[in-house]
């Protein structure tokens, strides 16, 4: 009877090794198969992300040439009237300054 106990328990143990083993294959291979998604996710993420970014340069570019040509403009104006200029900027600051001192009274 002991023997019989001690065979059956050898044979248990065997069968647990094997599915064990056979977890372990499996799982395995399953992380295989994650990396591979993983890695072509993110390579198509990658890809979107670089197609998004030329799109919008692509887009905005005429805005940026046109941003550049104003600021080069003012830029000649403000060499060439260079009283105006001051003029200008102690008006802007004097907005500013108004601006805040009522903000800061209103409290």
């Amino acid at each position: 009877m002991a023997m019989n106990f001690l065979h059956r328990n050898k044979d248990v143990e065997g069968v647990l090794s094997d599915q064990i083993q056979s977890l372990r294959d499996e799982l395995r291979s399953l992380r295989k198969q994650a990396s591979k998604r993983g890695s072509h996710s993110y390579n198509d993420a990658r890809e979107s992300a670089a197609d998004l970014i030329e799109e919008i340069s692509e887009a905005l570019a005429p805005a940026v040439a046109q941003v550049r040509k104003q600021a080069h403009h003012a830029g000649e104006t403000m060499r060439g009237h260079p009283a105006a200029t001051a003029v200008v900027g102690v008006l802007v600051l004097g907005l500013i300054a108004a601006f805040f001192s009522s903000r800061s009274s209103s409290r």
